[in-house]
């Protein structure tokens, strides 16, 4: 039986979260490493595997399947180039997790992260000509391309990273500030801009009525500040006080955006609520949460003491960083693929793999928070490591189970789509 679009993206749906089960498993490993011997593993080896993978090969993946998916809604077949892209794309993911994990920064991982830096200009370059094309809303079309533009600028990070490593430049602050510069574009750039795409073309296809004005005012204001936000995460330099000026302003406008999105959704809740199943309204609630708490952040950071606070304390940017990766994106992407059935309902015995992992990202944040505090105080936590191995094992379990559960139940059914 020749497989329907549906089936597809259900199959790339579950590809994603394999990706996602990788990187946990590899987060695992990072933590057990920090506590206990592993001879076989080199920790920067490992941490550049898991980071670039968790971007690459789980974020990235799951949202040009959401991308794609938002596309061919209304169409009976998925376009042949996006079929080329989405597997030549694993290979290079797969390509980098493996070279990283056993040579670190080197020929051969460096050419299949600018492999894999090339398959997104191709996605972005096609995603745009068929964006313009489409019968999507116009403010679907403008965040749409919001996300492209910052994917493509993000790159701008990895490549002078590369360029730093090869020609064995010695000045770390050009080093951080590049890793910087793909951070930055990735979470308030590609990741931001591409949930919000999904977010305002979920209201548009189930025909929730919304204020359309502010929607737009929302993208002007998030994409006017995207690029001088750069600043806050360049403040740790001690820049000129005109940069302080200019990021503290745009961390301003950013956390605007933010609260007119909220107060969008707040107003429109009745008619939101019955078109969600309840679990993947919890998923929705809690990345409204990481994502409202994301900005919140950013605009403190501007605030001298509290940015030198939060950039000289390695607890506190691992927990900004998941924060973002697995509270507000990973979330937003289960609640998202939930409602749509790209994930197969989680009912039963299953539903306990959905509990563990809201359970373990909510306490890794509450770790590592509590972690941050003790040692902004200087009063260490000594077994805060173990802890931290504990809710990495439980993310991952979790993930693991929702995982045998998409594949056991594979043989399911849902021709929403017609066959090609």
């Amino acid at each position: 039986m020749k497989e329907t679009s549906f089936q597809k993206f259900k199959r790339w749906t579950t590809l994603s979260l394999l990706n996602f089960v990788i990187v946990s498993l590899a987060g695992v490993l990072l933590r057990y490493k920090i506590e206990f011997r592993l001879p076989l593993v080199n920790y920067e080896h490992l941490l550049n595997a898991h980071s670039h993978f968790a971007f690459a090969g789980w974020i990235s993946m799951a949202l040009f399947t959401a991308f794609v998916y938002i596309l061919t809604e209304n169409r009976p077949a998925i376009k042949k180039s996006y079929l080329f892209q989405f597997n030549l794309a694993q290979i290079a993911n797969f390509g980098m997790l493996v070279s990283f994990l056993f040579e670190g920064y080197g020929l051969v991982s460096i050419s299949f992260s600018i492999l894999s830096i090339v398959f997104s200009y191709w996605f972005a370059w096609q995603y745009w000509r068929d964006l313009t094309k489409s019968n999507l809303p116009l403010l679907v079309k403008y965040f749409a391309r919001g996300a492209l533009s910052f994917f493509v600028i993000s790159s701008a990070g990895p490549l002078l990273l590369g360029y730093i490593i090869e020609n064995k430049i010695f000045d770390s602050n050009l080093y951080h500030n590049a890793v910087y510069l793909f951070l930055h574009f990735q979470y308030n750039g590609w990741f931001t801009f591409a949930i919000l795409t999904i977010f305002f073309q979920t209201l548009y296809s189930k025909k929730i009525l919304f204020n359309e004005k502010n929607g737009f005012l929302v993208f002007k204001l998030l994409a006017t500040a995207c690029l001088p936000a750069y600043g806050l995460s360049i403040l740790w330099t001690h820049p000129p006080v005109w940069i302080y000026i200019l990021a503290a302003l745009a961390g301003f406008i950013q956390l605007t955006g933010a609260v007119l999105l909220i107060q969008m959704i707040y107003i429109s809740r009745k008619r939101l609520s019955p078109e969600f199943p309840s679990v993947a309204k919890t998923f929705l609630l809690l990345s409204l949460i990481a994502f409202s708490t994301k900005f919140l952040l950013q605009f403190l950071s501007a605030i001298p003491v509290l940015g030198d606070l939060a950039f000289g304390t390695r607890p506190v940017i691992i927990a900004y960083l998941h924060l973002v990766l697995l509270g507000f994106v990973s979330f937003f992407l289960f609640g998202f693929f939930l409602a749509e059935k790209l994930l197969r309902p989680v009912t039963g015995f299953w539903r306990v793999s959905l509990i563990l992992f809201i359970t373990g990202v909510l306490a890794n944040e509450t770790f590592l928070l509590i972690q941050g505090l003790r040692s902004i105080m200087q009063n260490g936590w000594a077994s805060s490591g173990i802890f931290l191995l504990a809710v990495s094992l439980v993310i991952f379990l979790g993930l693991g189970l929702l995982l045998i559960h998409q594949i056991y139940h594979r043989k399911s059914i849902d021709n929403k789509l017609p066959v090609e």
